[in-house]
């Protein structure tokens, strides 16, 4: 797959109003296992767009922000930061700040937004995008999420995606498949 200039590219945008919210967001799939639900997804969030609606959904679902930021049930998290949001992570009062971009990384079932608080409860928390492990394979979590201050020539055992959010570039590679020579620090995520 080529590396995908996120901010130049002629992408393939759609519009889609999030479950519990009354306006629509402008996405872009980037890439998708239907067979293991897993997906990517370039969202970008119109200034002043809202859900008043408290609810939880199936999906994991884990965020780095391009541009702008997220608030969700308290939290912010802005470029730098990782959104980590647990199957079943209540989510409440959900804005954002103007110019927010973000990449999402779900895994799990599409759809199925249930009303009010999860039970039993589960919430979202927000972690620094410092080099290292910042999200750690944790049980109920697929995969993990590493910073790396270079990735150019590595191979990975299993499939990953590669964002280098300061430049706005993004690749998915499939396990074995050798990391472009781009250079500055890399996201990491792994699918497995």
């Amino acid at each position: 797959m080529p590396i995908l200039d996120l901010d130049q590219q002629d992408l393939s945008w759609f519009d889609l109003v999030p479950a519990g919210a009354d306006q629509s967001t402008r996405m872009c799939a980037l890439w998708s296992d239907d067979e293991r639900g897993l997906r990517t997804v370039l969202v970008d969030f119109p200034d002043g767009w809202h859900r008043d609606a408290t609810g939880n959904q199936p999906a994991q679902e884990e965020m780095v922000a391009l541009s702008g930021a997220m608030r969700v049930s308290g939290l912010r998290a802005g470029v730098g930061e990782l959104l980590v949001g647990p199957p079943r992570a209540t989510r409440a009062e959900t804005s954002n700040e103007d110019g927010t971009r973000v990449i999402v990384w779900f895994s799990g079932q599409s759809g199925g937004w249930s009303e009010g608080p999860a039970d039993p409860p589960c919430e979202m928390r927000v972690v620094d995008l410092a080099p290292g492990v910042v999200r750690p394979a944790e049980p109920g979590l697929n995969g993990s999420i590493e910073v790396r201050e270079e990735v150019a020539g590595a191979v990975f055992d299993v499939d990953v995606d590669l964002l280098w959010a300061s430049q706005q570039r993004w690749v998915h590679l499939a396990a074995g498949e050798v990391a472009p020579a781009v250079p500055g620090q890399v996201v990491v995520k792994r699918w497995a």
